[in-house]
This record gives structure tokens, sequence and C-alpha cells, in this order.
């Protein structure tokens, strides 16, 4: 994989889709996927975005970098050491596309090399067992006991790992102007035990529908 050449990736089709962000394989490593800022989002925002908005530095990428702050927040604990973090998918870098700047990610992956089921993918699909509900109280565990900001706690954004673990593959950081939370434990916690309980009951509410 050439990590400085500019990929392209607007001719593939992406294997992701948000409201802000495409996700594609990368064309070289199958290992990796490339995230680009959606085209729909950049123009819904230029269109609706105050003054003061446009004029922001960093434009359209502010969800990239809120979660390049949180993999560094948990890696500042351990300064100067190998500090993976099993629950947050790896960031490996940003590389230039034919699409705008990507943010290049570890893919999670199942047995086959495929991409790995979601926590929706599972329920939905009546494989979340015994072993998949201890993992995912296991995730919980770790983010409530973890300083790191979650903005949206989706089953959607959690991936299943084949070592039994689960990965956030997106939502996390602080969409808020001003990021309170950063600076308060309390709240940042208080917050995400909201977000726990309507993960939970977005489960139920997947398992009812069956």
């Amino acid at each position: 994989m050439d990590l400085i050449k500019p990929l392209e990736l607007a001719a593939l089709d992406p294997v992701g889709q948000g409201a802000q962000k495409l996700v594609f394989r990368h064309p070289d490593d199958p290992r990796v996927l490339a995230k680009v800022v959606n085209p729909r989002f950049i123009e819904r925002r230029d269109e609706r975005d105050r003054f003061y908005q446009k004029r922001r530095r960093i434009g359209h990428h502010r969800a990239f970098a809120r979660e390049m702050i949180e993999h560094l927040v948990v890696r500042a604990l351990h300064p100067g050491r190998l500090a993976p973090c099993p629950h947050m998918q790896n960031i490996l870098g940003v590389v230039d596309t034919d699409l705008g700047a990507a943010l290049l990610v570890e893919a999670v992956l199942d047995e086959n090399g495929d991409l790995a089921p979601t926590l929706c993918d599972l329920v939905e699909t009546g494989r979340f067992g015994p072993r998949e509900r201890d993992a995912l109280e296991e995730f919980f565990d770790w983010a409530l006991d973890s300083n790191v900001l979650i903005n949206d706690l989706s089953a959607d954004n959690l991936a299943w790992h084949h070592d039994g673990h689960f990965v956030m593959i997106d939502g996390l950081g602080d969409r808020a102007g001003i990021p309170i939370r950063a600076v308060s434990p309390w709240l940042n916690r208080l917050y995400k035990r909201k977000k726990i309980r309507q993960l939970r009951e977005a489960i139920e509410a997947l398992q009812d529908a069956d």
C-alpha cells in the first residue's frame, strides 16, 4: 500500500454511508477503510451554515478532528508507550483523494475478511447471544470508565470483532459548540449513561420487532 500516492475513490462504490461521511475500502489494501466527507453534506452545510461557521479553519472536517482527538485522549493516558484501545477503530492517518481528504482507519473484519457485522446486524439476524451481550456490557464498562467523549452511541456504530469484543467505528467526540463534557468528567459520564440507556432501549425495540 502506497501511503503517499493520492487515492482515486470517486469511481468506487462506498461500503458505508452516513449523513456526513462516505466510507470506501482502500483500493490497495482491504484491511483499510478511507472515510471522506459526503459531498451532499458539503452542499447542505454550504447552504445552511451561518457566516461565522463558514469561516472555520477546519471547514467540513470537524467530524474527523473529533475522532482523532478522542484517539489521542486515550493514548495520552499512557505517554511514550504502546497503548492501543481495542474498543476504538484504529486511525492510520490522513491521505489525499479525488473526493478530498480521507481519514484512513483499520477495518473491523470477520473471520472471512469481510466487513464485520454491526451490533444492529447481530440483533436483527438473531445473532446477539450471551457472548455478544457480555461483550456489550464490557464495552459499556469501558465507555463509562474512560474519559472519551461520545456523541452517537447507536447500534450501527458498534462493530463486532471476531475476537469477541465491540469496536466503536463512528460517533466519537462532542458536537457541542462549547465542549463542556471535555472538562467535566461528571457530565461526560452522565451523558454516556443516557446514551447507554437509549441503546439498550433500541436493542429491545429491534428484538421486539422480530
